[in-house]
């Protein structure tokens, strides 16, 4: 049985821009690539750890500045990892915990600040094979 979102509830999500989201927690963790999209830049990392969000499994953001051809999937990276937040509205949130039974009260978004693999592979993210 699915609800339909009311007109002001969908309003509010699709009125959240770039501009929205505030820098919430920087994060450390290890994990794996689960894929590697380098034409949108974006990444799926299966982490070890729980994030604080509750997740083990995100997509994430990677900078023009990180050399994304060089990600390697089957190994064990160390991700420093920038976590934001467009928070909704209390009204939103009330209606989806009430209604939807969510218990959300905002959307996050992780942008990679840093990657360091820990296998036994040395340097293999800084060659030029």
């Amino acid at each position: 049985m699915s609800e339909e979102l009311p007109k002001w509830a969908e309003d509010e999500i699709n009125s959240i821009t770039e501009e929205s989201f505030k820098v919430v927690d920087r994060w450390e963790g290890t994990g794996y690539f689960l894929d590697i999209d380098e034409k949108n830049r974006r990444v799926d990392i299966q982490f070890y750890e729980k994030l604080p969000i509750g997740k083990h499994i995100i997509t994430v953001e990677v900078p023009e500045d990180i050399d994304i051809s060089k990600f390697m999937k089957g190994f064990v990276y160390m991700y420093k990892v920038k976590v934001l937040k467009a928070d909704f509205s209390e009204k939103l949130t009330k209606y989806l915990k009430e209604n939807l039974n969510l218990n959300m009260d905002g959307v996050y978004r992780f942008v990679l600040e840093s990657l360091e693999m820990l296998d036994d592979v040395g340097d293999a993210l800084e060659s030029d094979e």
